[in-house]
């Protein structure tokens, strides 16, 4: 079994060294100590607010795993998400790896790379994975991540940011402590209804849905490298997807048609062998239908773009100018 937890993980409370015994880790610095159970450590803080919240958040999410390893939750989607943000994520054989929200690790274990960390909260996950080699599985709360980041080359966050309670805690450490050469790759469902999660049988699913405005929102901070869409939302036909496309008249002849024959039927049979071919057809299929999910790789900004920050005084004294103006005038 892999040990070394020391060399990857700090206190989730300090972020201070850990020293490693036999079943704990030490941090020196606020003098807590933190259980290794089965050869994963927990490395939980101690929550001085919502107390009470976070309890029912953690047994939440563990009882998510118990039911998810039972029954697999969303087994039909696993595949074809996990192949598309493996082909995204490419070639890694030598870096390494830390997947922040891992799960059971299904697509972490088809990942080649030359080392791998998995954290996540929930116990059962970690234990169900503890087979895989080479991967370090660590029990924490992405929000007080205790790894040491800026030993990583590839920061995986995928599905993981719309569960979170408050993900810019998250995202201001990414910044504070990776790399600038790291690569944060981010897999999020998008432009997502949240109506579906609140007859769910969980108190805590998805928390928000993702625009391209709250996303760089919380990633300001960042630039994209690179981006993908992915699985393409197909639940109307696909005649009602071409309206932008078409003028009002010939698209009003296009509805009549389709309702009045047999077009609906062919239409859906087409539509249902798509569905079954993605994502051989996923390409133009985008073109026409909004996408479920998005890819993201990221990156810290680079030090030459903080010298924008000087222009932000100038743009709001020339504002101020403007306004100023608009007031005289219409008191004139």
């Amino acid at each position: 079994m892999i040990r070394g937890f020391s060399t990857y993980c700090v206190c989730p409370q300090c972020r201070g060294e850990l020293a490693e015994f036999t079943d704990t880790l030490y941090c020196d610095a606020c003098k807590k100590s933190y259980e290794i159970r089965s050869g994963i450590p927990i490395l939980l803080p101690e929550y001085k607010e919502d107390k009470d919240l976070r309890e029912r958040y953690l047994q939440n999410y563990n009882k998510i795993a118990v039911d998810d390893l039972e029954k697999p939750i969303v087994q039909e989607r696993h595949n074809l998400l996990h192949s598309t943000l493996i082909n995204f994520i490419g070639d890694i054989r030598d870096c390494t790896v830390l997947d922040i929200g891992s799960s059971n690790g299904l697509y972490l274990a088809q990942l080649n790379a030359k080392m791998k960390v998995a954290a996540d909260l929930a116990l059962p996950y970690l234990n169900n994975m503890l087979s895989q080699t080479n991967t370090i599985p660590v029990c924490c709360d992405a929000e007080y991540l205790p790894v040491k980041l800026k030993l990583f080359d590839v920061i995986i966050i995928s599905d993981i940011i719309e569960h979170l309670l408050h993900p810019e805690y998250l995202i201001n450490l990414l910044y504070q402590e990776c790399q600038p050469h790291a690569r944060i790759i981010v897999h999020i469902p998008w432009e997502e209804s949240l109506e579906q999660y609140k007859r769910c049988a969980y108190d805590f699913v998805h928390l928000r849905s993702f625009t391209t405005y709250n996303f760089r929102l919380l990633f300001w901070n960042f630039h994209v490298a690179k981006q993908k869409s992915s699985l393409p939302l197909m639940s109307e036909p696909i005649v009602f997807q071409l309206e932008p496309f078409l003028p009002k008249r010939l698209f009003n002849i296009l509805a009549y048609i389709y309702f009045m024959t047999d077009l609906k039927h062919i239409e859906y049979a087409y539509r249902a062998k798509w569905i079954e071919e993605i994502p051989k057809k996923e390409r133009w299929l985008l073109w026409f239908y909004k996408p479920q999910v998005k890819m993201f790789e990221l990156r810290r900004h680079k030090y030459q773009y903080r010298y924008l920050s000087m222009f932000s005084p100038m743009i709001a004294r020339w504002w101020e100018k403007i306004r100023n103006a608009k007031e005289c005038k219409t008191a004139l």
